[in-house]
Order: structure tokens, then sequence, then C-alpha cells
């Protein structure tokens, strides 16, 4: 069993490692070979990730589209990541007209793929996940400085009499604290260009795991039928434990007996997370069983159209459960 990690595809050193605490090496989709993070690339050296391209080729043009995006973007607003927001909400990531529209609205760009008088969806999802990607890794890069920050300043008013610390924290407030808005940007898009993406996998992952709540709340009422059949909610979690490693061998195995059999029952025993001594994490886990749906349904679903037959190579495949992880650990201040 090996979760797929959704709708994104930048994680973070602290994500990547609570998640594989949880469940072992993650899978990772990548819209295209070339500048993948070092960080990513770092994780994956080391077990914790699987990095997946599903598809491939139009990295050319996909490279030539970006550098315009951002060329455009560091002219008109002085940010490398201002092409994401650009998109805006007037028109939908997978309208027809989506490759002309943006792309005359920054350089007058054409070129045969938008003369098409069928646009290539597929590409244009790439280019979103590219585009988002680099959003999402400066966005972490900005966090981790307002925490290095964050950090100093504790320090130093560790140092301080108690006036002068009510006096310094009257000027500084609590702005420099580190904000997790980006991975709520532009959820929706995110979740259709994904899935497109993971259509192209040919090994029809059926287990997908996030940290984020608005993904699965989408998902969720997008997919139809579904129950919980986990629920854990702020418990005490440290990663590094031996006794984390074998709750975390226990939940393993109770979700392959998942995938296996859609009537086997969850142990009760998975909820007896190890006491811990230490300083900890909390963690909440929900899984949702996405009930007896073909992969090919459960995208129509998502998608809210009727998806291209032809992304998916095996029509014959057989309805069964598909499932849903949220994840989310809070760290010890």
């Amino acid at each position: 069993m090996k979760p797929v990690y959704f709708p994104f595809t930048y994680i973070n050193d602290t994500v990547a490692r609570n998640l594989c605490a949880c469940f072992g090496q993650i899978t990772v989709y990548q819209p295209v070979e070339k500048d993948i993070p070092e960080s990513m690339q770092r994780l994956a050296g080391e077990g914790l990730l699987d990095l997946k391209i599903p598809v491939s080729g139009n990295e050319a043009k996909l490279e030539a589209l970006i550098k315009e995006y951002k060329e455009w973007g560091e002219l008109h607003q002085k940010s490398d990541t201002a092409f994401l927001k650009a998109i805006g909400e007037r028109v939908p990531f997978f309208d027809d007209t989506f490759s002309t529209e943006l792309a005359s609205q920054i350089k007058k760009i054409r070129d045969e793929n938008y003369s098409k008088d069928e646009p290539d969806i597929l590409l244009n999802a790439r280019l979103f996940l590219c585009l988002a990607q680099d959003y999402d890794l400066v966005q972490d890069g900005i966090n981790r400085d307002l925490v290095s920050v964050y950090e100093m300043e504790k320090k130093l008013l560790e140092g301080l009499t108690h006036e002068d610390e009510v006096f310094f924290s009257k000027k500084t407030g609590s702005s420099l604290q580190a904000s997790d808005d980006s991975v709520k940007y532009k959820i929706k898009e995110r979740i259709e260009a994904w899935t497109y993406l993971m259509s192209n996998d040919i090994e029809m992952a059926r287990f997908f795991v996030t940290n984020n709540k608005d993904t699965v709340d989408y998902l969720i009422e997008k997919a139809g039928d579904s129950q919980k059949i986990i629920e854990l909610s702020n418990v005490s979690f440290s990663p590094q434990s031996e006794e984390t490693h074998k709750w975390q061998e226990m939940l393993s195995e109770q979700v392959e007996k998942l995938l296996k059999n859609d009537n086997f029952m969850i142990d009760e025993k998975i909820y007896n997370l190890p006491a811990v001594k230490e300083p900890a994490n909390e963690i909440s886990l929900k899984i949702y069983r996405i009930i007896n749906k073909s992969r090919h349904d459960f995208i129509n679903n998502i998608l809210g159209q009727n998806f291209q037959n032809d992304m998916i190579k095996d029509k014959s495949e057989i309805n069964k459960s598909i499932f849903i992880c949220l994840l989310e650990i809070s760290c010890p201040t």
C-alpha cells in the first residue's frame, strides 16, 4: 500500500515526514520531469517519496509557456507568481479558451496547440500544475523565513524583563506567524488539473492522502456515496518513536485489507496509539471510503463532465472502493 498525495505536486519536508510516519513511502505526481524541487529530490533519495511522472512530452512547449507567464508576472505585478493569480475566477480552467485567452492576455502567444479545434486539456492541466508548484515552493520559502524570524523573536523575549517584554509584544504583535493560505489557493482548479494527471497512472491507485481539509470536503461532495471508516482526533503522536512505527505498520496492514476486501472491518486496536512521554505532535486522521466506484466513474464525478475515455486504458476495470485520507498534524509550540 503506497498512498498518493493530492492534489499538490509540491510537498515540503515537514508534511512529507509526518505522512511517512503514518503510511510509509508516499507517491507524489510531477507534471514534468525537469525542475523537480531539490528538497523533494532529497526526500526521494531518503526513500520517503516516490516521485512519479504519469505523462511526458511537450516539455519544450511547457517550458516556453511558463517562461512567458513568469516574465509577464514580473513585468506587470512585480511577482514571479502573479501568472497564477492572473487566471482569475472568470475563465474556468478547463474551458476550451483557457490556453488561448490566457496566452493572448499575456503576450499574444500563438502556436500549433492554440490553433487546434480541440484543446489539449492534458497539456493545460500540466501547465497549471507547473505554475501551482512554483507558487507553492515560493510560499513555503516565505513561511520558513517567517518561522525563523519568529523563533529568533522568542529567544529575544526570553532575555527581556517583564516590562520590556510587554513593550516589545505591543510593538510586534503576532504578525510573524507562518500562514498555510497557499494550500487553500485554487483548490477546485488544483483538483481538476491533478485528476487529469492521475488518470494517466497505469497503476490505478485507489488510496489517496492529503493534509488539506478543503480538498477532502470538495472531493467527498463530488465523488458520490461515501462513508467515514476511521476517525482519530487530536491524539498525541511522536513520529520517531518505535511504538509509533509499530502502529504505522498496523495501520498499513489494515489499509491493505481494506483495499483487498470491501467488507473488511477495521480492527479497533487502530485507535490505541501508543502513549508518548516526550513533547509530541497531535494527529487527526480521517479515512473515507468512496463506495463501489470504478476509477472512470470516480474521475467523471470529480470533473463534472464526460471524461475523455481514451485517457484510461483499461475500460474493463471492476468497481471497487476508493479511499480518501485526511491527515492533519499540529506541532507543539
